[in-house]
């Protein structure tokens, strides 16, 4: 199968996990699952082009790169999953839904649609990983080490929040400045962020690599710009106002930095 295929083919299947959540969603009256659906499905067809290609790669390297896929997947599915069980609809979601009005249902639609295109998006360069013919070398090693701290700062920076969601008595205006989140208004986001920069290094002597360098751009702009943190921070400052305000002034939003001094009265 060539490569235009297995993306076409790739395409149809997340368009019909996506249409099938749609309707899903319809139902119960709560979008948030999409975020589930996306990471699963970034896994799965992830796998199954690694699978598909196996004969491409090294069966080391091919080893390598099926687990890293399927604990990332896991990881993200299995806490955004359990971040929207048995809960109302994510504030996000909450927004475009009175946003569209009347809309909502077929606006909704095509936001699943786009969602099926990000999940063949982030699925396809392990199609470029698995054309590297190599045995692991080390450049390996260092985008291992890359992942590796990408994958420990992110469930830290996740675990920090859930800390700090279920201090006693803390209310929906507080905002966590704790841990990592007193040098970035996004450690997870970040993290995330040099997850994915740890491929660049184990495709750097795969098939069209030169694609690969295009995968922190996107991804950056992803969280940064789309659906990232303009939807969480304008929900924030709705609960939280000045707090969060004072907040977004002194830490850095993306990348880790100290934070400023707070503004004192003269």
């Amino acid at each position: 199968m060539t490569t235009t295929e297995l993306l076409l083919y790739g395409q149809a299947a997340a368009s019909l996990l996506m249409l099938i959540g749609w309707l899903v969603a319809l139902k119960i009256k709560n979008t948030s699952y999409v975020d589930v659906l996306w990471a699963y499905g970034v896994g799965v067809l992830g796998f199954a082009y690694l699978y598909l290609e196996k004969e491409n790669t090294d069966s080391g390297r091919l080893l390598v790169l099926q687990v890293l896929v399927v604990l990332w997947s896991l990881r993200l599915g299995t806490y955004l999953l359990s971040r929207c069980r048995g809960k109302p609809e994510d504030a996000r979601y909450a927004y475009l839904r009175e946003y569209m009005g009347t809309r909502a249902n077929a606006g909704f639609f095509g936001f699943f649609q786009v969602q099926a295109f990000w999940v063949v998006l982030f699925a396809s360069p392990f199609l470029i990983l698995v054309s590297n013919p190599n045995p692991i070398g080390p450049l390996d090693y260092l985008g291992l080490a890359i992942w590796l701290i990408g994958f420990v700062g992110l469930n830290l920076a996740d675990r920090q929040l859930a800390r700090f969601k279920q201090s006693p008595g803390r209310t929906r205006s507080e905002v966590c400045e704790t841990g990592l989140w007193k040098y970035s208004r996004h450690p997870n986001y970040f993290f995330e962020w040099i997850l994915w920069l740890g491929y660049l290094p184990m495709g750097w002597h795969a098939q069209d690599r030169v694609y690969l360098i295009a995968l922190p751009f996107v991804l950056y702009l992803f969280l940064t710009k789309i659906t990232g943190i303009p939807f969480v921070e304008a929900r924030k400052l709705e609960a939280s106002g000045d707090t969060y305000r004072s907040y977004v002034e002194r830490t850095s939003s993306f990348f880790p930095w100290f934070p400023k001094h707070k503004k004192t009265d003269s």
